[in-house]
């Protein structure tokens, strides 16, 4: 292919394209009339001998060929842009607004250190938190999350993910409760599932990893409270005989709730924390920006 041929232009069409589904959608975007994104769509048709997209339940849908593009021309033009604006918090658009999928997790830890961060550097951009579940990577494919913060195995193409960091697990309890007893002598397996515990589950994941651990030694755990929150677990088992196992950065404030922590007496691997958007963001320079800040805060 002749490169004198390709016209930018092309490929900052075809991204519009690709991320909206629409002509119609695509053009404002652009700051093109329909008949002008129309037209320039045709043009790359010719010069990639294929019809790049397809309407489907009246949207357009990408073809193999064109599947196989979206990156790279995101790549191209996030290097294109880049290379103009290079000025880091320039970057970030006035007023962005930043919509975050969370968890209970990722507010207590994350969120706080994120918030005060920005209003340091950037005290125009907003955030709009929004809770995690089944339907979070529909919300980031749709446009309806920028990113959203993630603790299970990250989810594989058009999806990428940056590792965050990692954590353990810790036991808690209240500190008038029978195990803390135990301590100096340590805490035996069965003294740990002899009394009741407390879970957070959130309907996005599995198993726990502790329930998956116990049941393949033919062990298991008494849960006597089921919630969607690490915090609301904290407070509940105040003055109880459960038992909580959080993740340890959740220690400083389970201590200021007046629990206690305890080693657990098995070993459970460390769990990976990461930030997973859509490919169609990956050439967002505001989008790049928050990304690069949530990775040097780790």
């Amino acid at each position: 292919m002749n490169l004198n041929r390709i016209d930018l232009n092309l490929l900052v069409v075809f991204d519009a394209i690709a991320r909206t589904g629409s002509v119609k959608d695509a053009a404002p975007q652009l700051a093109l009339s329909q008949p002008a994104v129309s037209h320039a769509l045709n043009r790359l048709r010719v010069l990639m001998d294929d019809p790049l997209f397809v309407r489907a339940r009246n949207r357009l849908v990408p073809t193999e060929r064109a599947q196989s593009m979206i990156g790279p021309v995101a790549g191209i033009l996030q290097s294109v842009r880049v290379l103009m604006n290079t000025n880091g918090a320039d970057a970030v658009e006035e007023n962005r607004h930043f919509r975050i999928g969370i968890s209970d997790f990722a507010a207590l830890t994350i969120v706080p250190r994120l918030t005060r961060k920005l209003q340091q550097i950037a005290p125009n951009v907003t955030l709009e938190l929004i809770n995690v579940g089944e339907n979070t990577l529909n919300q980031l494919a749709g446009g309806e999350l920028d990113c959203t913060f993630w603790g299970l195995q990250p989810p594989e193409s058009p999806y990428l993910s940056q590792f965050l960091f990692h954590d353990s697990f810790v036991g808690f309890c209240s500190t008038d409760h029978p195990l803390m007893e135990l301590i100096d002598q340590g805490i035996s397996l069965d003294d740990y599932l002899r009394y009741p515990h407390a879970i957070a589950q959130f309907r996005a994941s599995g198993s726990s990893p502790i329930d998956v651990f116990l049941k393949g030694i033919g062990r298991h755990r008494t849960i006597a409270l089921r919630s969607p929150s690490f915090m609301s677990n904290i407070t509940a088992i105040v003055g109880t005989r459960m038992v909580a196992t959080l993740p340890s950065l959740l220690e400083s404030i389970a201590l200021s709730q007046g629990l206690l922590s305890f080693p657990l007496p098995f070993l459970i691997p460390h769990f990976n924390y990461s930030l997973v958007w859509h490919r169609r963001t990956e050439a967002d320079l505001s989008g790049i920006w928050l990304r690069r800040l949530l990775v040097e805060m780790r």
